[in-house]
């Protein structure tokens, strides 16, 4: 699946798939684990222990859309363009000098309410 993309499965739930970066600012011994499409970033002191915290904060992200009930606000209050045929994320640079440590794609599925 293509990161940071949105498609609909039937009419009740749909899959999100967003890319995370962890990296390591030059002024900063932590571990930082940044998704901006989702506006989520935290920090470890070790690759294991950001990752572990973003999962963390990935959960809490996710009972808050579900607390929410409506995807699309949530989208359009990080600064997706919301579409009939997509859900397009705002670019937001990293601005930092960072040393990539790793990347990766999450999946999540979480209800539809708010696309229909």
């Amino acid at each position: 699946m293509k990161a940071n993309k949105i498609s609909v499965k039937g009419n009740k739930v749909i899959s999100v798939s967003v890319l995370v970066y962890f990296f390591r600012v030059s002024t900063d011994k932590h571990v930082h684990a940044q998704c901006s499409p989702l506006g989520i970033i935290t920090s470890g002191t070790t690759l294991e222990k950001a990752k572990l915290m973003f999962e963390e904060a990935f959960s809490l992200w996710k009972e808050y859309v579900e607390e929410k009930r409506n995807i699309k606000d949530v989208l359009k209050e990080l600064g997706w363009k919301i579409t009939r045929a997509a859900a397009i994320p705002k670019e937001e640079p990293i601005d930092v000098p960072i040393e990539l440590l790793a990347s990766r794609i999450v999946n999540l599925e979480i209800s539809a309410s708010g696309l229909n």
